[in-house]
This record gives structure tokens, sequence and C-alpha cells, in this order.
């Protein structure tokens, strides 16, 4: 992989006409009109973004709990639903923006930022390795402390990547970026043109690296501090009422003949068609700064038919054993690999279910199977994940509600360390077959998610009902 570095320095200029003359020269293609802009302004963390509204508008995604793993604040999206040139349906051509802000390394410099893997990998990471030779250019941005601007770095590339409908297609993407105050913001934008581009999404791009991202300053001094403290404590208090207001809320699925109550404190997402597609019943997500949690319970029928054919139930015993052990050591490469010891009963009094988590704030129930530098091993069996290791246990009492019971069940957890995430990532999965549903369910926490999220999913997990008979 190549590097050009040029040296070209944008200076962002009040007139338009200057800037579309600019623009015209970089991008190579007809300019359209100035856009007007939507604006995001955050105090609290130094920044205001602003997206085009017209000609082609851009609209801000609604915030996704697995941002948090990369320090995204803020994402917007241009969808298109036909083609300039074709008329046709579009098939996931439009363009992506995300803003992340992390907390920069001490003493990281511009320069460094980068040529740095990880922040390189921020925008590569969508390519696979398809990406072409890497454009860098110096840039500067507006900062309201400096009219001059501030300095920043603008890396760009062009290849192929899944796009807005996941579908591999020609992709150039941009990473505008720039230190300023502790802090590393990092500006990724992808484009999923036509072949002519005649929907101006790279133009887009062009337009988002020059006017969207501004600092509000780019000094350190003690008179940005105070606001910073105090927005941190607005939004824990905004936090909590939010939390207030919410009340448990009962799912029921009459089809399967089950009832769940979720905790107030989990969030509920809403689930797309595709992951209906995939019988996903149930989806709970939520991060902030110290973690996150996910929660999803899928239920594909037990038989399914192709062209008439009934095939062979899913292997439940393979997906918790063999094939989890495959996914969970290519995630978790490095570091000790815990597991957890199921407690006795379930918190829930009176409940009588497996459906539970282990107690993780008790030291005396974490277990350190296989210690960090320790040879693991390539490939196991159902007997070494269940007996060698015991990372998973074959359920005895097969209950889930007063009135419930399943067959097959099974249960496990693995706990270790993913790069780039804060502490370590802890896995809970729990399989078995109802009537004629095969049931898989994920439970997943990272940082200190479990003090947070712990118990509502405990809680949660332990209202589950099964064999119901709901009257009309």
């Amino acid at each position: 992989m190549s590097t050009r570095t040029h040296g070209r320095r944008f200076v962002r200029l009040a007139s338009c006409a200057l800037l579309l003359t600019v623009f015209a020269v970089g991008a190579l293609v007809l300019t359209p009109p100035a856009a007007e802009a939507k604006e995001w302004d955050s105090p609290k963390d130094n920044v205001l973004l602003s997206i085009p509204d017209a000609p082609a508008p851009w609209e801000w995604l609604n915030f996704n709990a697995q941002w948090t793993k990369a320090g995204i604040l803020k994402g917007a999206r241009r969808s298109l639903t036909k083609l300039k040139r074709t008329k046709e349906p579009a098939d996931g051509q439009g363009a992506l923006m995300h803003l992340a802000v992390r907390k920069a390394p001490e003493g990281m410099t511009l320069a460094a930022a980068a040529e740095d893997e990880d922040v390189r990998s921020f925008l590569l990471t969508r390519f696979k390795g398809s990406e072409g030779d890497i454009d860098t250019d110096e840039v500067t941005i507006e900062s309201g402390t400096n009219p001059e601007g501030h300095p920043a770095i603008v890396l760009r590339t062009e290849g192929t990547a899944a796009n807005l409908k996941a579908k591999k297609a020609a992709c150039t993407g941009y990473l505008l970026i720039a230190v300023a105050r502790g802090r590393l913001y990092l500006l990724r934008m992808y484009a999923f043109p036509t072949e002519d581009d005649d929907d101006g999404l790279v133009y887009d791009l062009d337009y988002l690296e020059a006017n969207c991202l501004r600092l509000i300053s780019s000094k350190d001094d003690k008179k940005t501090k105070g606001p910073e403290k105090k927005g941190d404590d607005e939004e824990k208090k905004d936090e909590a009422k939010k939390e207030e207001e919410r009340e448990d809320e009962v799912l029921e699925n009459r089809a399967q003949r089950w009832r769940i109550t979720i905790d107030k404190k989990l969030k509920r997402e809403d689930i797309t068609d595709d992951e209906k597609k995939d019988f996903l019943e149930l989806k709970c997500s939520d991060a902030d700064q110290k973690g996150g949690y996910a929660f999803y319970i899928y239920a594909p029928p037990t038989i399914q038919y192709t062209d008439g054919v009934a095939g062979k139930p899913a292997n439940i015993i393979k997906w918790m054993t063999a094939s989890w052990w495959q996914n969970f050591t290519v995630n978790h490469p490095k570091g000790d690999l815990i597991t957890y010891k199921w407690p006795k009963k379930p918190m829930t009094k009176g409940v009588k279910t497996f459906m539970t988590l282990p107690y993780f704030e008790d030291e005396k129930a974490r277990r350190v199977v296989i210690k960090d530098g320790k040879k693991r091993p390539v490939e196991v069996d159902a007997a070494d994940m269940i007996k060698k290791f015991g990372f998973c246990e074959k359920v005895k009492q097969k209950n889930i509600g007063k009135k419930g019971k399943v067959s097959e069940a099974v249960r496990g957890v693995m706990s270790g360390k993913r790069p780039r995430y804060p502490g370590h990532e802890t896995i809970v999965r729990f399989a078995f077959r109802g009537r004629a549903h095969s049931y898989r369910v994920f439970v997943s926490f990272y940082g200190e998610a479990t003090k947070k999220w712990g118990t509502a999913l405990r809680k949660t997990l332990e209202s589950w009902e099964f064999g119901l008979k709901f009257r009309d």
C-alpha cells in the first residue's frame, strides 16, 4: 500500500463562489449549487457538525449502541431511492458519515495519528483489503478560537465495500483527522456511487470534508473544562429521568406460547425486515462511555423447508460448542479465557428456570480456564467445551416458567479480551428446542456493563414463561 502526500492546504473561505471553485477542481465534476446545512452542536464534545439539506438532503442517523465501541457520537446518511440517469430503483447507492471522538494518546501528533494503524482501520475495515492507494492531504478545518483554522489531515481511497444494502459495490472513502485539546477527531465518510456518479455522491464527500466538521475551540484552556463536566452531569440526570419515566414492558408471543417482561432499564430496539427473515424475536441493546450490552432472541422453526423438502434440525450442541469456540477465539485472540459458575437458583424468588445469568460481580464465581500466553487448541469438540473446559453445560432441569418445559437445553458463558473493546467482553449463550422452534439466545457485555445492566437482564431472563395458553 503506497501513500502519496501532496501537502495541499484548504483554508475555509467565507465566499461560496470561491469554495465552489475549489471543489470543482478537486472533485472534477460539475458542481451543483451550494447546499444549506443542518447542524448538530455539542459543546461538551467541542464540536459542531453540519450536513447538507439541499439540493440533496442528508438525514441524521439514530444512535446505535454499537457505535460506542469505536467512539462514534453522530452519524448521517444520504439514501437514494431512484438513480438520476436510469430512473431505476437504487440498490444501496448512497453515502454515509460517522464522527468519532476519542481520547488522544499522550503526545500524539497529527502526523502520527494519520499513520496510526487503529486510526486507519477506522476507515479501511469496511473495504476488507480491497482499497487502493491512500491519498493523504493536509487541510484546515474551522475553529472558533483560531481565525486561520485548525490543521487536519484527510485520507482518501477507493475500492469495493458493502453499500447501504450490504451489497458489494464500488466505494470512495474519506477520513478527516484532527487532534485538539487531548482529543482525536475522526470524520469518516463513504460514497457508493454509480459508475459516472450522476447523483453527485463523491461531491457530497468533498462538501462534507470542507464544511462539515468545526471545532468550537482548539485551545487547552480552563474555560472549556467547567462546562464539559457540567454537561456530563446533566447527561446522567437526563438518563436517570428517562429510566424513571419508563415502565417494564410485557412482550407476548402467542403463536409460540411464551411471555417475557423486559425490565425498564433495558432499551428495546426495532427489528428490521432482514432480521425478521433470520427469525429474530427480540432485540435490546444500549451503551455508554464505560461499556455496553446486547440481548437477542432468535426462534427459527426446528424443521425448515426448501422447495417443499424438509431439512434437518440445526445441531444445537455443535452451535454451542465447536462453532462457538472457533468464533470466540478468532475475535478474542489474546488474553485470559474465562468462564463463570452458574447460580444454584434464580435471583427471582419462586421462579423455576435455567434462564438466568452468573453473578459476574462475585470473584468466587469467576474461573480462568486458559491463561494468557498458554497454547489454545485450534479446534475443540463438545466434550472439550463441556467436560474439559467447562464453558458450557447441558441443563438437567429444563423449565422456563411454571408451565414451560423445553428439550435439548444447553447454556454457556465465555469471557475474553477483544481488541479495541474496553475491559473484557463476556458472552452468554442459551440454546434449546420448544414445540416447533429451536431457540438461540445471546447476551453480551463489554467494559463495565454488567454493573449497570446485569441485574435488569437477569430479571428479564428469569421472567420468561413458556407453555402458556392465551385467551383472546
